[in-house]
Formats: C-alpha cells, structure tokens, sequence
C-alpha cells in the first residue's frame, strides 16, 4: 500500500497536486530532493567562476569606472549568491509541482501598441539564452528523452518535451533567467553568469539525468525503456546506388568552430590508407604523454610543423606494435587539432620576442597544449575552455614577467606537473590558480613601482609650475629695482630657487611666503634690512632648505647681504666667480629635460592624441624596437600642461619620457602602434591572425570555377 510521505523540503516549497495519485506524489517529491541536493553543489561552483571571471575583467580593464561596476557585482554576489541558488533550485522545483499542466494562455494583445528598440545588450542575451537552449537540447540526448517518456507516465501525458520538460535546457534557460533577474546585474555581467552557469551546471547535467532515471526504473517506471529520438526535420534522401570503388577517405567530421572548418575547406578530402584504423582518445593520450617523457629525443624547433609532429605522434602510436598490426594513426579530428596547434604555436613564436625565455616556454608548453587539444575538441572553439586559459595565462606571464620577476616567479614545479600528470579540467584550473597567486605579488609590486613614477613627475610638474612662478614674481620686483649684475646672478640663481620651494609647501598667500618676497625687497633695498643677523639667519635657512651646505649657504648669503648693501667690492670678482658656480650647479640639479627644439604646428595627430590623453591616462602603446622587437608600453602619465608623456614598463619601471610631437611623430612613421582599449591578448591575436591566413587559402563560397 502507497503511503504518502510529508514533505521533506523547506517550508513554503509546496506540494505536489492533491489529484496525482499517491505514487506518483511520493515519487515526484522524491525527485524535488534530488535535484535540490544534486544542484547545490554545481551551482556554488558556477559562482565561484562567476565571481573569478569579475575579477579578471576588472584586472584587465583600463577603465576605473568599469572596474568599479566590477567590485559593485562581486559584492552584491557575496550578499545574494544563496538567494540566487534558491531561486534557481526553487524554479526546477516548481516545474516538477507543474508537470503536465497546461501552459498559461497567452493574454490578449492592448488596445494600444507601443514601439521601443531593443537593448543590444538584451538582444545578445536572448541571442545566449537560445544558444544555451539549442546546444543543451543537443547534449541531452537518450536520457533526456527517457526522462520525458518516465515523467509522463507519472502523470498521465504524452511524453514530455521542449517547455514541459522541467529539467530540459527550455526549464534551465528558464531558471537562469528567473533567478538572475532579482541581482539587478549590467547586462554584460548576465553574459558572464549565464556563461559560468552553462559551463558548470548546464554542460554537466547528465549525471542528474541518469540519477533521476534509474529512481524512476527502480520504482517500476519503464525499466525497460530505451527509445531514440525522433529526427526533427525531414530526413535527407538516400542514395540510389552505392559509388564507384574509390580510395578510402577520412570521414567530414562535424566541425564545431570556424578553424577547423576553414582548415578542412583548404585542406579539402585528405586519403588515406585502408588499412588502418584511428587511434581511441585514450590511446591518442598515452602517446602525447610519451612524447612529452621523450622530449630529449626531438628538436623542439621541428616539432613546430605540423608535419614533422604528425610523424612522431605516429611513431608513437605504432611503437612496440607486432609488424602484421593494423596501423594507428591520429584520427579526422585529431588530425585537426594537430594541424591547427603546429600552426598556432608557430605564430606565437614569431609574435614573442625571439631571444627570451618566453620561447622556450612555448617549445614546453606545446605537447601539453597538443593533448588537451586532441582530447577536448572545444579547445579552438572557446575562449573558457580550461587548457585554453591556462595558455593564455602562460603567454601573460612569458611576455611580461619571465625575465623581469626578479626571480619572483618560478614556473618549473607548474610545468613538470603539466608534463606528467594526465591532461584534465582540474589539473589546467589548477595550474591557473598556482600561476596566479605567484602573478599577485608581482602586480602588486608593479603597480607600487609604476605609482612611484606618476609620483615623482607629478612633483616635478609642480615644481616647475613653482619655479616659472616664483620667477615672473622675482622679475616684476627686479623691475621696480634693478640691481646689480652679481645681485641679479645671486638673486636668480639662488634665492630664486628658494622661492620656489617655499610656494611649492606653503602656498602663496602664506605668510612664510610674504615674509620670503619681504627678504627679496630689502636685499633689492626697497626696504630697510633691519638687523641684518636676522636677514643673515633668514637668508641661510631659506638656502639651506634647497640643498646649501651650511658654510656655502652662510657665504651666499652674506653675499647678498654685502651686494644689496652696494658694498665697493660689490661686483668683485669674488662675487661674481660665485654667481658662476651657483649658475652651473643649479644647472647640474635640474631634472634632464630635452633640449628645446624650435616651435612646430602641432599635427591633426598630435592634437587628437592631446585632447583624448589629457582625460584618459593608462593606455597601451605597442613599440617596434630597432632590431623589430615589439614591447608593449603602458602610458602612466601624462601632462596636458607641458604635453608630455611617461611610459612605464609591465613591470611598472621607466622606459620612455616623450613630448606629445615625438609620439606623433613615431605614430606617423609606424614605430608606435595605440593597442585599442579592449586590449587582445597574444593568443587571441594568434588565434585572429591564423583564421585570417586560412580564409585567405580559401576562395569565397561561390568564387570557384
């Protein structure tokens, strides 16, 4: 006898329909606890990427505005990341209480039709939502529809489908969209949930299916049912006659991504022998792993060409083999994929700089990357899949912190285990996040580095704009009075200089300030010089404060005292000699600065750049090297006032101070290249440029004679 069971689920989760029959309830809720227990835990994970995606995007981000919205979205993600599981487990729920209910009928259109446009961003996420839909329904294969069948028997329905189904992609798609709506997110940080949602929980979802069916077949519930899906458009006409005997040709896999169908487009049908067979996943992986072991035995270098790598792989999938056994070869898609890496890691090698040790990590890193590509054919197609990122990760850190870490860095241990260890989602993450918590403390100190450098040109700005000040006020009291040569030397070669400073710390309506231009008038004599140990203590420390040793800063300022004074000897030779020397080393103190160059009309180029880096600072800026290397240079600082420039390293270290006409110039003449502001990465640029050779192999569809 059936006996209903009490609801096992937190208060408020409802009950099933009081017409099912009692089986059929205790039955469903049975499934409602497995699909809350069974969901929890992808969807914490899903998160946790969600949450890690925000972070890289705000690190790559020029923009303090975007990486703001950032940090907003991982803070509310902290505050509602269980509301946002409930609501997801609570929507599956609630399709399970629904099932073989009729959809609502759809309410009648207003009197009054309104016309808006479409949000872009809203559009790309519909766009996402339906390619979710398509690629799930696609996945789910025989267990998603033995599911429909099961739960239809439950309640009584043709098999379930589409919308009904509630643990379908339509159901899944649905849930997302429920349970994101409340995190009030920007649209693009949707696209990066809805991401790691599919990524974690959507792609994963056959487990849960097979669980689910297994209850149901337990409990007498079809347990015999294994149904195939029926075809959804019209099936394509067969052929007639078989062909003519031909040589035998690789199949035409079903290609996922743009490369590998722009490869099999140049490369057309490839024959192959017939006797012969392709090589498992499995056995494909057991031979990448014995190359990486055996590396000694094959030059890096010509393991680059595609050809020379299929050769060893083939080697090495045929040794120890009896001679009369059935040759192995790599397989259409793994045929692909190797044809695809070779090619891409030769345009990375030409990309790097070519005597580093990013080189040499490419030449290491290219097996391991070979068997991930073999294995998961996603590799070329997504820019999330696990190996994938890792390269990137990689390529980050041999262009811009291999060899200027200051040892901080080390790659080995990451790198063995990358050789030995079988190639997995889990061990890639894995890597990552090693490689990454080394990068942190690094950044970390660029970033202290590249703000010490923004510092000390900001303060020497300012200190120019204090000199040019202090100067135009010195030379309007000159004016008033002029003074002798050696006076006027002293006055600005010296006393000047501790104007200056005394406007650059206190300000110039400070009293400090006034009581330095009252000094500047007695020594002039258009005042009294009252006691003159005073003015003599006044004068030393004003000089001593702008680097005097005691007894040059008590001489100078004697001296002024003495010219001011119009002494008979005033404008001896003793005097003078000391405006000399002053004059040289207030010229040896200053900060190098180019020479002055005749004044040009600035360039259509110039002014553009002038107007758009004076509210935007933090740009990268690609420079071709004299020997043709290209570094990448990040502009830190920049004056609109004296139109100038500094770039800093990745590492945060000097490299160039340039004029706002100098880097026009360099601009114009193509040895400067601004990066545009979503900067790409060197695998996505390898990537760009491999799918531009290989369209342009290829004719245009149509272009055939």
């Amino acid at each position: 006898m059936d006996v209903e069971q009490p609801d096992r689920h937190r208060p408020g989760a409802g009950a099933p329909p009081a017409h099912w029959p009692a089986k059929t309830r205790q039955l469903i809720d049975e499934i409602r606890l497995l699909c809350r227990e069974w969901l929890s835990e992808p969807l914490k994970v899903c998160l946790g990427d969600f949450d890690r995606a925000l972070h890289e995007h705000a690190a790559r981000t020029r923009s303090h505005i975007e990486q703001q919205r950032y940090q907003a979205t991982r803070q509310r993600l902290v505050s509602e990341r269980q509301a946002f599981e409930q609501r997801f487990i609570d929507c599956i729920d609630q399709a399970l209480l629904q099932l073989g209910a009729q959809p609502a009928a759809a309410k009648a259109p207003s009197a009054r039709l309104t016309l808006s446009l479409l949000d872009p961003l809203e559009h790309e996420m519909t766009g996402a939502l339906d390619q979710l839909v398509a690629r799930s329904a696609a996945r789910g294969g025989p267990l998603l529809v033995e599911l429909g069948y099961r739960l239809a028997v439950l309640v009584g329905t043709p098999p379930l489908e589409s919308e009904s189904m509630p643990l379908g992609p339509q159901a899944m798609a649905k849930a997302f969209r429920d349970s994101s709506a409340a995190l009030g997110l920007p649209a693009e940080h949707h696209l990066l949930l809805l991401q790691a949602v599919e990524g974690r929980l959507i792609q994963g979802l056959t487990p849960l299916h097979e669980v689910i069916n297994n209850h149901l077949a337990a409990a007498g519930i079809l347990p015999r049912l294994r149904p195939f899906p029926l075809p959804r458009g019209p099936r394509p006409p067969r052929r007639q006659r078989p062909l003519p005997a031909a040589p035998a040709t690789e199949p035409a896999p079903a290609r996922s991504g743009g490369l590998r169908e722009l490869l099999a487009r140049q490369r057309g049908p490839r024959p192959v022998s017939g006797h012969a067979r392709f090589a498992s996943p499995d056995e494909l992986q057991a031979a990448v792993l014995a190359l990486q072991r055996q590396r000694g035995r094959h030059a890096d270098a010509a393991l680059r060409h595609a050809q020379r790598l299929r050769e060893a792989l083939i080697d090495q999938l045929n040794a120890g083999q009896p001679m009369d056994a059935v040759p192995l070869l790599p397989g259409p898609d793994a045929d692909d994929a190797l044809e695809l890496l070779a090619r891409l890691f030769e345009t990375l090698h030409h990309q790097l700089p070519p005597s580093s040790s990013a080189q040499a990590l490419l030449d290491r890193v290219q097996l391991p990357m070979l068997a991930a590509a073999v294995i998961d054919g996603s590799f070329f197609d997504s820019s999330e899949q696990p190996a994938r990122r890792l390269l990137d990760a990689l390529l980050e850190a041999a262009r811009d912190w291999i060899d200027g870490s200051d040892g901080g860095l080390v790659l080995e241990p990451l790198l063995a285990r990358l050789d030995s260890e079988p190639p997995t989602a889990a061990l890639y993450a894995e890597l990552r996040a090693e490689l990454e918590s080394q990068l942190a403390p690094l950044q970390r100190k660029a970033h202290i580095s590249e703000r010490r450098h923004v510092e000390a040109m900001q303060g020497r700005e300012r200190l120019e704009q204090a000199r040019q000040r202090a100067n135009e006020l010195l030379a309007g009291l000159l004016a008033k009075a002029p003074p002798r040569a050696a006076l006027r030397a002293l006055l600005e070669h010296a006393w000047s200089d501790v104007l200056a400073l005394t406007l650059l710390r206190h300000g110039e309506q400070s009293d400090t300030f006034a009581r330095r231009l009252v000094i500047t008038d007695q020594l002039l004599g258009r005042l009294p010089p009252g006691n003159l140990e005073t003015l003599q203590a006044e004068l030393v420390a004003g000089l001593q404060q702008i680097g005097m040793h005691g007894e040059e800063a008590t001489q100078v300022a004697q001296r002024l005292i003495g010219a001011g004074a119009m002494l008979h000897d005033a404008d001896g030779p003793g005097l003078t000699g000391l405006a000399m020397r002053l004059k040289q080393r207030r010229g040896s103190d200053e900060p190098g600065t180019p020479a002055q160059a005749a004044p040009v009309v600035p360039s259509a180029e110039a002014l553009r750049l002038h107007q758009r880096l004076g509210q935007h600072t933090g740009g990268w800026f690609e420079f071709t090297e004299a020997g043709g290397n290209r570094v990448r240079r990040k502009l830190a600082w920049y004056s609109p006032r004296a139109a100038r420039g500094l770039f800093v390293t990745r590492q945060g270290q000097r490299a160039e101070e340039m004029s706002l006409a100098e880097l026009a110039q360099a601009i114009g003449a193509g040895k400067v290249r601004e990066l545009p502001a979503v900067n790409e990465t060197d695998l996505d640029r390898a990537l760009r440029s491999l799918a531009d050779s290989l369209r342009q192999a290829n004719p245009m569809p149509g272009a055939r004679s």
